[in-house]
């Protein structure tokens, strides 16, 4: 009997104690809750300290104004765009999917015919821009290719130098089009399945396609100077790079894709690839290509918003020094019908409607000049500053692919002359106002409000 009601008792106990468990465990769950979010909202406030007698390297924003349009239409989607894309001041345009979408290669019993009519409409209303083409050499025309397939090797690797041969003669050609300074990139993210899946080895080589484009390249008669470069895959990847600069072949520039939502990794890749480049002292200064980029791969309303300027500005602070010769914003225009595309433009079926980030190159393009000494950037606000013909300018961006949160920044003047300055405050998209200050020591203070995901833009001009 004792033995019975011990263990209905040790039964009651344990049932209360299941009872008691689930009555407390919101309260446990909430609690752990509350200690994530204060642990991810923690960060390190900026406080930034900018010194004017310390002038570092030259700026050059040009690398900004550089953009590539992706294969949303079997057309030229540049051309109904045109005045807007020459807003933008654009140094060079790239463009894929050029001969299946332009349909440039036929064949005629065991001879190739070329028909360039259609591409010849893309790459005139690149030049309309300002801007230089860029071609991507892609993808594999379907009358060279294996079982027709454009993502396939040829069946005859010499028709595919000869391809490459013929694009270089006409569009550099002094008898064609006579274009100088021509880009050719050897493919388009060659890794990706979707383009093909090639690699290093095997059948799919990423190696015989540069090489054959290579041949075709020394081949190419008569022609203006133009470069040759690769390997555009999905990222920076070192066996690529790597492969690329053993291969022999002619390289004259290196060009990979960054989808990254963390603006430090593009600074951090451009230090990776100097590293790995270093045993190979004559490819350290080939120019290197980001021939697409945003924060992700995958298509986001946040492209229409100003997460995506943000960012795009939070990028450009990485790598305004000692980054990327170009840095091609993805893309410049969305397809048709599209409300979450990558596009700085919306279609014309649209209203070619402009989105936050396609003013972001214009509004940093002042930066230009030699760069000053900043301290004190913070984990959602970085800073970069400048001066130029008298004036000092000062970049901040509020951005954080983690958590963003608006901030108070103190700012820090050192080593101004004393005397009566004109002090401007630009907000992108926003506020724009000029005041008049007196500095009377050479160290000045003040504060500023940066709500998340913003870019303002401070000049100081001395009377």
């Amino acid at each position: 009997m004792t033995n019975i009601l011990e263990r209905e008792a040790m039964r009651a106990t344990s049932i209360i104690s299941v009872i008691a468990m689930l009555a407390f465990l919101p309260l446990f769950m909430l609690g752990l809750y509350q200690i994530y979010t204060v642990l991810r909202a923690s960060g390190t406030p900026a406080n930034i300290v900018i010194d004017t007698n310390v002038v570092l390297e030259p700026v050059n924003t040009n690398f900004l104004h550089a953009f590539a349009q992706g294969g949303e239409e079997a057309t030229d989607m540049i051309g109904p765009i045109v005045s807007e894309v020459r807003a933008l001041n654009p140094r060079i345009i790239r463009i894929d999917h050029i001969y299946d979408y332009y349909q440039v290669v036929g064949r005629n019993g065991s001879e190739l015919t070329f028909d360039w009519s259609r591409l010849d409409q893309a790459v005139n209303s690149i030049l309309a821009t300002g801007a230089k083409p860029m071609l991507a050499l892609s993808y594999m025309p379907s009358a060279i290719a294996k079982d027709g397939s454009i993502i396939n090797p040829p069946n005859d690797w010499n028709e595919w130098a000869f391809v490459v041969q013929k694009t270089i003669e006409y569009f550099s050609g002094r008898e064609n089009r006579n274009i100088s300074g021509m880009y050719y990139e050897v493919w388009n993210e060659p890794d990706l399945a979707q383009f093909g899946g090639w690699r290093l080895s095997g059948e799919k080589n990423y190696l015989t396609l540069y090489r054959y484009a290579a041949i075709g390249a020394q081949n190419a008669k008569n022609v203006l100077p133009f470069s040759l470069g690769g390997p555009s895959t999905t990222g920076l990847y070192r066996n690529w790079i790597i492969g690329l600069v053993n291969s022999g072949n002619r390289v004259d520039f290196f060009s990979w894709h960054s989808y990254l939502m963390d603006p430090k990794q593009f600074d951090r890749d451009q230090r990776n690839l100097t590293e790995w480049l270093l045993p190979y002292p004559r490819y350290t200064l080939l120019p290197k290509f980001v021939t697409e980029f945003g924060f992700t791969g995958a298509k986001d309303k946040r492209y229409n918003t100003m997460f995506a300027a943000a960012h795009m500005a939070a990028v450009t602070r990485q790598v305004i020094s000692g980054g990327p010769t170009y840095l091609f914003a993805f893309q410049l225009k969305d397809g048709p019908n599209q409300d979450n595309g990558w596009g700085m433009i919306h279609h014309e079926s649209q209203g070619k409607k402009l989105k936050p980030r396609y003013y972001v190159p214009n509004f940093i393009r002042p930066m230009e000049g030699n760069r000053l000494l900043v301290t004190g950037e913070g984990s959602w606000t970085s800073a970069v500053a400048t001066t130029r013909d008298g004036v000092i300018r000062l970049l901040l961006v509020n951005f954080n692919h983690q958590y963003s949160k608006g901030e108070t920044v103190p700012l820090t003047f050192l080593n101004l002359e004393p005397g009566t300055y004109s002090y401007r405050e630009r907000f992108f998209l926003g506020r724009d106002i000029t005041l008049q200050e007196t500095i009377s020591e050479p160290t000045w203070k003040k504060q500023l409000f940066l709500p998340a995901n913003s870019v303002a833009l401070l000049e100081l001009r001395k009377q």
